[in-house]
C-alpha cells in the first residue's frame, strides 16, 4: 500500500481513530521532519512549517527517506525513527492520534500494518532519541499550534 487511499480499499471495517498517515517533510535546509496524523487530517504544509518554525516544507526525496529513515515510499511510520542513528529527524505527532488506545502502522514495510498502543510508540520513538512533539491542528487543517509539552510528556 502506497497510499491511504489503497489502505481504505483493503479494509473489512471501518477506518478508526489510530488510523494514520504519515509525511517525510524537508525545509529549505535540508532539516527533516516526521509527521503523523490521522489519516484523514487535511494538512497545509505551510501553516505546518509555520506552527514548527522550519521555513517552508517540500517532501522529501525517496534517496532520504533511505538515508534517514533507511526505508522505500509508502512504509513511512514513526517505527523507522530506529534508523536515524544521528537523530537529524524531528518527530511531530497529531494531538488527536494521543488521545488514542492504539495505532496502525507500517512495521517498516508497506505489505504490512501492526497495531501498537499509542503510549508504546511514544515511549518507543523517544527511547530512539525522538520524543515526540505534538502539534494540534484545526478541522481545517489550515490552523495549527505546537503544543508545550515537557519531556515527561514524551514517556
Amino acid at each position: 500500500m502506497f497510499t491511504v487511499e489503497d489502505s481504505k480499499a483493503l479494509r473489512v471495517t471501518p477506518g478508526g481513530q489510530g488510523d494514520i498517515k504519515n509525511l517525510f517533510l524537508r525545509n529549505k535546509k535540508g532539516k527533516m521532519w516526521l509527521v503523523s496524523c490521522h489519516e484523514d487530517r487535511a494538512i497545509d504544509l505551510k501553516a505546518l512549517a509555520k506552527a514548527l518554525g522550519a521555513g517552508r516544507f517540500s517532501f522529501a526525496s525517496e534517496a532520504r527517506m533511505m538515508e534517514y529513515l533507511g526505508i522505500k515510499p509508502g512504509s513511512v511510520s514513526p517505527l523507522a525513527l530506529v534508523n536515524d542513528r544521528t537523530r537529524s529527524v524531528r518527530f511531530v505527532i497529531d494531538q488527536e492520534l494521543t488521545q488514542t488506545d492504539v495505532i496502525y502502522l507500517h512495521p517498516l514495510v508497506n505489505t504490512r500494518t501492526t497495531t501498537m498502543a499509542t503510549a508504546d510508540l511514544l515511549a518507543y520513538c523517544a527511547q530512539t532519541g525522538h520524543p515526540a512533539d505534538i502539534i494540534a491542528f484545526a478541522e481545517d487543517g489550515v490552523h495549527c499550534m505546537l503544543m508545550e509539552t515537557d519531556e515527561t510528556d514524551h514517556v
